[in-house]
């Protein structure tokens, strides 16, 4: 089961016992469902729990049934095919013959209290988020602009967001599309409309995510000093190799010949390790001194 799945699942387990909220949660849904007018009443959802709980809210607040039939592509098609039975809903929710249903009629968003269980019904019917461990991603399709500026405008006041979010808003194909990519912006929509625990999931993605990235950098910054000082070293014994086939080691000043040797018998020795190696043990900052003052010896040599 998807991410987005699990989620709708968990806003259906919320309970509605204010009869505002039930009110403004219906309307959520059936606004930005397949279709809402005085023509067509109609809902389409591949999820049967989605289906089942939109037939009895619209139940519970139009006293309509509407018919639920399934498709054989395994989607749930809801609809209200008698006339008398749509103008009884439409005019649950405050529209007339002549109301245009493309935009949020607040006067059915009666209370604070309401804006989550509107916002809810929303998400169930045109809303769906990525798995977090892969991407943030949370989006709403509707096929009308101004709906979908309208519903990034109710999404903005939200009092209970901890940051001021601007959702991306772009067209595709013949719908707009209203999405949100930060952990954070995800996180709240997720906890207003009162999926808690997928909200927390998300915020475990991410922290794992954080986790991983701070341990591969660090091994990035080890191998990276790692390879920095196997090629020091590298330079550093064919320095002394040149100097051992040229002028010999015998011919270094005394304070460099016991380095030079134990240095290009000890190829994988660390600067650490060289310094604690001398008969007179020296910083690592005063090996690598006087490891590049051989190799500058054996520059030198033509």
């Amino acid at each position: 089961m998807s991410f987005s799945a699990d989620v709708k699942n968990e806003l259906l387990s919320v309970e509605t016992q204010n009869e505002c909220c039930l009110h403004a949660f219906c309307y959520g849904f059936l606004l930005c469902s397949r279709s809402f007018s005085y023509r067509d009443i109609s809902i389409l959802t591949e999820h049967k729990e989605t289906a089942q709980v939109y037939a009895d809210t619209i139940y519970r607040v139009c006293s309509v049934a509407p018919s639920v039939v399934k498709s054989g592509a395994g989607k749930y098609r809801l609809e209200i095919k008698n006339s008398d039975d749509r103008v009884k809903v439409m005019s649950s929710f405050g529209y007339d013959s002549k109301s245009r249903t493309m935009r949020i009629n607040y006067a059915n968003i009666a209370d604070d209290c309401c804006k989550s269980a509107f916002l809810r019904g929303v998400f169930l019917s045109c809303g769906t988020v990525n798995d977090p461990s892969k991407r943030y991603h949370l989006e709403f399709v509707l096929p009308f602009k101004n709906l979908i500026k309208d519903l990034a405008y109710f999404i903005s006041g939200f009092e209970e967001f901890q940051m001021d979010y601007e959702p991306k808003i772009i067209q595709r194909n013949s719908n707009y599309v209203m999405y949100f990519k930060g952990s954070e912006a995800i996180e709240d929509i997720l906890t207003v409309m009162g999926a808690v625990n997928s909200s927390l999931e998300v915020m475990g993605a991410k922290m794992y995510k954080d986790m991983r990235n701070n341990v591969n950098r660090k091994l990035n910054f080890e191998n990276a000093n790692l390879d920095k000082t196997v090629g020091a070293a590298s330079r550093q014994i064919d320095a002394i190799g040149k100097i051992k086939k040229t002028i010999g080691i015998s011919r270094l000043p005394d304070e460099l010949k016991e380095i030079a040797r134990l240095r290009y018998d000890n190829p994988d020795m660390s600067l650490r390790e060289l310094s604690e190696s001398l008969t007179e043990p020296l910083s690592r900052s005063g090996v690598n001194h006087r490891l590049k003052k051989i190799c500058d010896i054996a520059d030198s040599i033509k």
